[in-house]
């Protein structure tokens, strides 16, 4: 007991003599040379430490100390000391004259331990801890489908990905070597950069396999990184710490015969290298990203067939099912092909007077006009619900021909102006007031709500065609006295219902606001274009009678030629 008392009091005196420069006195010399802690001081003023980019305090019980590291062993008490001592080639810590502890390979937490239970017999009931300094830098090698393979020097901290973007990066110019230096080199023997740079030129049918990268560690160990993975959803078990001597490998891959391919409305569709544990969920999640996958609806996953002979299999995957149950996604192997089904939302637009106009998205064949409306914040009141229209966009496929029919040219030109129609035949007043049953909308619909101008619109063949002022419970022939009255060849008179297109006929018809009235006129050709196109068509018609003529004739002389020459011979 009273020798550990001795041994404790020597050890503290020892560390107090030793520490003495950090108050501003000079440490005795040693037969003319500088104690180890005055060497290392004199090392720190010399060499302070380097600002490093960090991505956040370093993880004791992960970071592995090795040679190079700069650690900082702090022991508190009344005269607390600090000292600085940079990790070994060899891997060991000296401490003073205390002695050397073997750190290489241990986590930086281990160090600390190992350092606190050594230094406590001379320290007692003292606080100490130990903190990582300055990280150290060390080489890695990169090999394979890389433009620059070859070593390079990195910081404990830095990730595999740092490497090989380093690797694929345009390597700088080289400058021009000095005569002097070009003299030396040896005769027939290329230079050194030359030697570092070289490589046999990459077949284009080969890519980097980025989705297996091989980190081999020293220690015998290998990982197989997704680095692709890393960039699209920021998995750093893809991305780890390098440590001393690791050796990155990037293997190549064939574009057609060891790829996936994924198609589709995802933001990274294209051909990919298939990992050996790799299923649809891990390929999707690099390709569409994790927020990208949770949107994705259904997926066709298409198997390579085993043989030319036989055909490949077809999957239709729901991705929502799969999510829930990501244990039963299909393996993938080389070839398959991934076709993400699209799955974009349907819309329908709300214009006009309605409070806020623009486009919504909809339930294809579900959601109403009424609804629609709704979500447009309702009419305005300027709004004339009655005058309302339903566009839809063309989804049939007209499958007549009007020159099989007897139209004319003014019937034909009519057919071609009517296919070009797209309105939905619906009273949207009667429907917004109930008296109708609600219309579902389906995609790319538009829903106009015009303004109620109070008019009605005369055209035709009136003296003046315009607008006239709405009078309530005017009949047609009102308004067509305001434009100016009938032309000089009126044939009849229609209004067209401004909601629901349908047409009412005569000069004592109702008009209502919004509404348009037509008078029609006698057929014309009032323009020498018109009064051509009319010739044309008459012209035409009249050599196809003419033909149509001369086909029965020559059937009818064929025919009595037939039954003349029997005749003949059946005498």
């Amino acid at each position: 007991m009273r020798h550990i008392r001795w041994s404790g009091f020597v050890g503290g005196f020892l560390w107090l003599w030793l520490a003495l420069p950090l108050y501003g006195q000079e440490l005795p010399q040693r037969q003319g040379q500088a104690l180890p802690l005055q060497r290392l001081l004199q090392q720190q003023l010399e060499h302070p430490a380097e600002g490093l980019a960090l991505e956040g305090p370093v993880d004791a019980a992960t970071y592995r100390v090795g040679p190079g590291d700069v650690l900082t062993v702090m022991i508190g008490g009344a005269f607390g000391q600090t000292l600085q001592a940079e990790v070994s080639a060899e891997g060991k810590l000296t401490l003073a004259e205390l002695g050397t502890l073997s750190v290489a390979g241990k986590t930086l937490a281990t160090v600390r331990d190992t350092v606190r239970r050594f230094l406590q017999p001379h320290f007692a009931r003292v606080p100490i801890d130990v903190v990582l300094s300055r990280p150290r830098s060390f080489y890695v090698h990169i090999t394979g489908a890389v433009p620059n393979p070859g070593r390079v020097r990195t910081a404990a901290v830095a990730r595999v990905s740092e490497i090989v973007e380093q690797a694929f990066a345009p390597p700088p110019d080289i400058p021009s070597m000095p005569s002097s230096e070009a003299a030396t080199e040896t005769p027939g023997v290329p230079p050194a950069t030359f030697l570092r740079t070289y490589r046999a030129e990459a077949s284009e049918d080969f890519m980097p396999a980025l989705r297996n990268v091989l980190l081999h560690r020293a220690d015998g160990s290998t990982l197989r990184l997704d680095l692709l993975r890393y960039y699209t959803t920021g998995s750093l078990a893809h991305n780890p710490y390098l440590l001393d001597g690791d050796v990155i490998e990037v293997p190549a891959f064939h574009a057609q015969r060891d790829a996936v391919t994924v198609q589709g409305p995802i933001p990274y569709p294209g051909t990919y290298d298939v990992r050996p544990d790799d299923t649809v969920l891990d390929l999707l999640a690099v390709a569409a990203g994790p927020d990208g996958l949770r949107r994705l609806k259904e997926i066709r996953l298409i198997h390579r067939a085993p043989t030319p002979d036989t055909v490949p299999v077809v999957q239709l995957i729901a991705l929502d099912t799969l999510l829930q149950h990501p244990e039963r996604a299909p393996s993938l192997r080389a070839g398959d092909r991934i076709i993400v089904i699209s799955t974009e939302t349907a819309t329908a637009a709300a214009y006009g007077f309605v409070r806020y106009p623009g486009t919504y998205p909809i339930e294809h064949g579900k959601t109403t006009v009424r609804q629609l409306i709704e979500l447009a914040g309702g009419l305005l009141p300027e709004a004339n619900p009655r005058a309302a229209y339903i566009e839809r966009t063309r989804s049939f496929y007209f499958k007549g021909t009007a020159q099989a029919t007897d139209l004319d040219f003014f019937g034909r030109f009519y057919l071609h102006q009517s296919l070009q129609a797209n309105r939905v035949v619906v009273n949207v007043a009667d429907i917004l007031e109930g008296k109708a049953p609600d219309l579902p909308l389906y995609d790319g619909d538009r829903v106009v709500i015009p303004r109620d101008e109070q008019t009605v619109f005369v055209t035709g063949h009136v003296a003046r065609p315009g607008y006239v002022p709405y009078h309530p419970g005017q009949p047609a022939r009102y308004y067509i006295a305001q434009a100016g009255g009938l032309g000089p060849q009126p044939r009849a008179i229609y209004v067209f219902d401004a909601g629901t297109g349908q047409v009412r006929q005569g000069p004592d018809a109702p008009v209502y606001s919004g509404d348009t009235i037509f008078v029609d006129r006698q057929p014309v050709a009032d323009t020498p274009e018109v009064a051509q196109l009319v010739l044309n068509d008459q012209i035409s018609r009249r050599q196809h009678r003419i033909l149509t003529v001369q086909t029965i004739l020559t059937g009818i002389s064929t025919i009595v030629g037939i039954v003349t020459a029997y005749a003949a011979i059946t005498r």
